[in-house]
């Protein structure tokens, strides 16, 4: 039987593996480009990523949804979002390469951003992809294709630095790997699910009315998760884009792994949602409790890590980055909730009544940079990205319990943050370095079983959803 702690067992290797990959890649990057070109650089993917997620309009959660209900239509359903998506995600870049000439960036950002045009049409068809492997929780198709792409991009890099390289080469590098990434993907989405490109405007305007909600939801979101990078490359120079970028880097990557447990969860919270409200709250609060389990220690490690992680990473021309990763810390902890919190909302069909969540997030994060970037820089857009964070997390929970009745069991998550605190303090006055990240996970969870935060039983339960019968039968 396929689990859940199956996939995301898999899914956290690959992270790992991908993780590592990252890290060299990143770090041949900030050496070849410099905190200034090393902006530049990141600007162009941030920028970029506004109108991914305009052309994203909801479909891929809505996707998530339907396809995981008795009798969807599987087929019909990926083909007709997949073709909208392509649609949707070539209009919104063509505007965004227009909007771009106008804008005070140098030639080669402008030039980059037509080339990453190519790498942000095929990662958004990708996206839609990845929803099948959900459902079916078979993630390690998922994750082949993430680290036979992210190898090809590796060893791309390594033969550009050594002939020769231009700022543009490695905007080329990444565009060339995502096509491998995407064209693996679509072979293995064929075997179990056969997706065409269709046209079919009637069905198209029909997934529109229910997506329009979450897609307005994913603007404001989009609003306090990158507009700082734009925000800062306006205000301040490209070395301060590069500082606060290679720290963010490290967010992404690691907030990679509750988004993937959460997009696990989200058919059983999906299929509950109508059908049994107890079973609803046994996985939801099931998820909350393993997302503190692991939050609070990632927490700490990137804390008391930040500056030795920074190092590796960019090398000692991002010093500067270590003090925004420690702020950066907080937020990331928040995101794994956060994760949860959002996929609920739309399982239990709240997209529209959320709104006014990520619109105040919104309007807070794009207030709060304006009005402290100018003095405070990078470390003005990471303090407000925690307070974002902060926000919205609350607010998410707080409207499932009031519409729902449904509310969170957090024991688990204090004992979980008390254990963290005794073990980040146990093991903050260790040398050499390199033996507080050892450490801090290998007594963290005795230090959690004997404050009688989780047992046995416990980190069984907490990852045994499998996948359902009908499902499985589907399958084979």
């Amino acid at each position: 039987m396929i689990t859940l702690s199956y996939n995301f067992g898999i899914a956290a290797l690959s992270r790992l593996i991908l993780g590592g990959i990252s890290l060299v890649i990143i770090s041949f990057l900030t050496r070849s480009l410099g905190p200034a070109g090393y902006g530049d650089y990141s600007l162009i993917f941030a920028y970029l990523y506004i109108f991914t997620t305009l052309a994203d309009l909801g479909l891929y959660t809505i996707l998530i949804r339907d396809i995981s209900r008795p009798q969807a239509d599987e087929s019909g359903i990926l083909s007709n979002i997949f073709s909208l998506r392509l649609m949707a995600i070539v209009f919104f870049l063509v505007v965004g390469i227009f909007i771009s000439i106008f804008l005070p960036y140098s030639k080669d950002v402008k030039i980059g951003v037509i080339a990453a045009s190519i790498f942000a049409v095929l990662s958004s068809l990708y996206q839609i992809l990845t929803a099948v492997f959900q459902k079916y929780l078979k993630l390690y198709y998922v994750s082949i294709a993430d680290v036979v792409a992210r190898l090809c991009q590796l060893l791309l890099i390594f033969y550009i630095v050594k002939i020769g390289y231009n700022f543009l080469a490695f905007v080329w590098v990444i565009v060339i790997s995502e096509f491998i990434h995407f064209f693996l993907l679509f072979l293995f989405t064929q075997k179990l699910v056969k997706v065409n490109l269709v046209f079919k405007p009637a069905y198209w305007l029909k997934i529109l009315k229910t997506s329009v909600p979450v897609a307005i939801s994913l603007v404001f979101t989009l609003l306090y998760f990158k507009i700082d990078t734009v925000l800062l490359s306006f205000m301040k120079p490209a070395q301060d884009v590069g500082i606060y970028s290679v720290a963010y880097k490290v967010l992404e990557v690691v907030i990679f792994l509750p988004a993937i447990y959460a997009g696990l969860l989200m058919p059983a919270l999906s299929r509950y949602a109508l059908e049994n409200i107890s079973q609803f709250t046994k996985t939801y609060r099931r998820g909350f409790n393993a997302l503190s389990v692991f939050a609070l220690p990632t927490m700490a490690y990137l804390f008391l890590r930040a500056d030795d992680v920074i190092r590796i990473m960019g090398g000692d021309k991002f010093d500067q980055a270590g003090s925004v990763l420690k702020i950066l810390s907080l937020a990331i902890m928040l995101i794994f909730f956060g994760n949860l919190g959002g996929n609920s909302l739309v399982a239990l069909d709240l997209q529209k009544k959320s709104i006014w969540i990520y619109f105040a997030g919104a309007i807070f994060n794009v207030a709060g940079n304006l009005l402290l970037i100018p003095t405070y820089s990078y470390f003005a857009a990471a303090w407000i990205t925690v307070s974002t964070e902060l926000l919205i997390t609350i607010a998410m929970f707080w409207l499932i319990k009031k519409e729902t009745g449904v509310s969170l069991e957090i024991k688990i998550f204090w004992r979980s943050a008390l254990a963290a605190a005794i073990t980040a303090a146990i093991v903050y006055s260790l040398d050499p370095k390199f033996i507080q990240a050892t450490i801090l996970f290998l007594i963290y969870f005795p230090i959690l079983f004997i404050l009688g935060g989780i047992n046995r039983d416990d980190l069984r339960e907490l990852f045994s959803l499998k996948a359902d019968s009908k499902t499985m039968a589907a399958i084979e």
